[in-house]
């Protein structure tokens, strides 16, 4: 066999064992050279990416340096602050018409977590994932930081300029055609300022509103008792709940203090006891909804005729539910569902409770509250409030 491995020929075709084989072949080594040029540069691929890479790292190192920002010491050190030490702190979130009670855990003077406070009677020293949001909330780099003008950011002294007009145009007048739209506030300090506010313009109007309110819950309340306030519930004595569209675990004001309440009427601590029971009437999916023993889903539009259904069926059973009289129900229910369903409540009559949700009616929520109090049961508090929700 011949040394040159290129020369073995067999039928007029040259083989090779390999690829490397096949490359060094002087002939595709030609072939190779005069396609990408006769000199060899000596500069590989790999080197010519890494030169790129750097100049262009280096280019946005120059063009993206960080802010100076100068640490300065304190010149009179807070007794109270510590670094790597954090403090503590109670203060209160507004959720609806509730006022929460949480303890702040902060690193000098920066608030890092939330947990609830046990001495609040509205906490009992639980969260919820919207408590533990506020933190997020609050460095938020997308929240307001200026006041606004028809849309575009001014600064407080455009607010105190166009104020002094307004304050010169309606002070003899009382403010009659002023009208100040906010939302829902319970703060005392809030009160106390619009207190002053109607003093000074007594015409004037002051309009509260909020995409989602508990209006309808207060003004049935109205209605049933003639009180403008709102229900505070104690689930831990109820044996039997009936929810109509009420999401009270999650979505609904006392969220917090009804899911502990409802977590301990679940607990069995002995031999005796027995578990509350749930029943759900609601269109959507909910977290109450997935804790429900019984669930049914109906339209939102026959939820009032649902209510309207307990009711009656609640007087068939002996008990007077007052404003039933001209009660009628369009919509056909599972017969057996509301006769079984009313049974356990008569059945546990001063420890059943009905639960509307704030996207009913006035109407279905002055309807639960008078199949309540038919009910007798006890631990419901009226929370009386101090101001009237008007709608625009």
């Amino acid at each position: 066999m011949s040394n040159d491995r290129y020369s073995i020929e067999s039928n007029g075709k040259t083989y090779w064992q390999s690829l490397r084989e096949l490359s060094e072949n002087p002939d595709i080594q030609e072939l190779v050279q005069s396609e990408n040029g006769d000199e060899n540069t000596g500069f590989s691929r790999r080197e010519f990416l890494r030169l790129m890479g750097a100049s262009i790292a280096l280019a946005g190192l120059a063009g993206c340096r960080r802010p100076v920002e100068k640490i300065i010491p304190y010149v009179v050190a807070p007794e109270e602050i510590v670094p790597g030490i954090p403090n503590y702190y109670a203060t209160s979130l507004q959720r609806g018409l509730d006022a929460i009670g949480f303890v702040v855990e902060n690193h000098e003077g920066r608030p890092t977590k939330i947990e609830g406070n046990k001495s609040h009677p509205a906490s009992l020293g639980k969260t919820d994932s919207f408590a533990q949001a506020e933190i997020l909330n609050l460095y938020d780099p997308d929240r307001s930081k200026n006041i606004l003008h028809n849309g575009t950011a001014a600064v407080l002294q455009d607010f105190l300029t166009a104020w002094g007009k307004l304050y010169d145009k309606y002070i003899n007048n009382g403010g009659e055609g002023l009208v100040v739209i906010s939302d829902t506030s319970i703060a005392p300090t809030f009160t106390r300022l619009k207190k002053e506010f109607h003093k000074t313009f007594s015409k004037a109007k002051w309009i509260i509103y909020d995409p989602i309110s508990d209006e309808n819950i207060v003004k049935g309340v109205e209605i049933a008792t003639g009180k403008t306030a709102v229900p505070v519930y104690n689930l831990e004595k109820a044996k039997v709940i009936v929810s109509i569209d009420s999401d009270f675990l999650y979505l609904e004001s006392g969220s917090v203090k009804n899911s502990m309440g409802f977590a301990n009427g679940r607990r069995v601590k002995s031999e005796h006891d027995k578990m509350n029971r749930l029943y759900i009437a609601e269109s959507a999916m909910s977290v109450t909804g997935g804790m429900a023993d019984h669930r049914i889903i109906i339209k939102n539009s026959d939820i009032g005729n649902f209510a309207a259904a307990i009711a009656i069926e609640l007087e068939r059973q002996g008990i007077k539910v007052s404003g039933t009289d001209a009660l009628s129900i369009n919509t056909k229910f599972d017969k057996i569902f509301i006769r079984e369903l009313v049974a356990d409540l008569v059945n546990n009559r001063g420890k059943s409770l009905v639960i509307a949700g704030r996207c009913q009616s006035a109407q279905v929520h002055a309807l639960t509250s008078a199949i309540n109090s038919a009910q007798r049961y006890r631990f419901i508090i009226l929370i009386k409030i101090y101001y009237q929700i008007q709608m625009i």
